[in-house]
């Protein structure tokens, strides 16, 4: 059965937020789009329209898709953090900790990696190609098999980062 989820797209000039139904469908009213200003403000707006509406329609899991580059690793410091960013403010921006108040799950991803991803899970295929066109334009390319083979042998010789 699915579940209600919220859902981020962080990107570098606007953000966009969505609350699921129960069948994983998203409509108009719980939906909003926020400009991205400085940090502060924006994950604000964020914050506080979710935590609004949660009690309408309880999500039990956030979602968020972020301009980068972020940190991805779960067993670092900054995990789920904005890193070493050229937007201006947005260095070092510890934004899965900004909704821990939420007392729910939270997913962290790239925003390039997160769509890629998305596709082929809803797909139930190991591999997708991917084109983002925004700001910047990326083809991401998702080959588990072969990747994560790729990945164990580039981890063995300390030439692999995830960034």
């Amino acid at each position: 059965m699915p579940s209600i989820v919220a859902g981020i797209e962080m990107g570098g000039t606007g953000c966009k937020v969505a609350i699921s139904n129960e069948n994983g469908q998203y409509d108009d009213k719980y939906t909003l789009q926020v400009v991205t200003t400085d940090p502060e403000n924006t994950i604000r707006q964020i914050y506080e329209w979710l935590e609004s509406k949660k009690a309408e329609r309880p999500f039990v899991a956030i979602g968020i898709a972020c301009f980068g580059p972020v940190d991805l690793d779960q067993t670092s410091k900054t995990y789920g953090y904005i890193t070493t960013t050229p937007k201006p403010g947005w260095q070092y921006v510890n934004v899965v900790g900004a909704f821990k108040g939420l007392n729910v799950p939270v997913a962290f991803e790239t925003d390039v990696n997160a769509p890629a991803l998305t596709e082929a899970a809803l797909r139930g295929d190991s591999s997708a190609a991917y084109i983002t066109i925004g700001t910047g334009s990326i083809i991401e390319f998702l080959f588990f098999c072969t990747f994560n083979l790729l990945k164990f042998f580039l981890n063995r010789c300390r030439c692999w980062s995830r960034s």
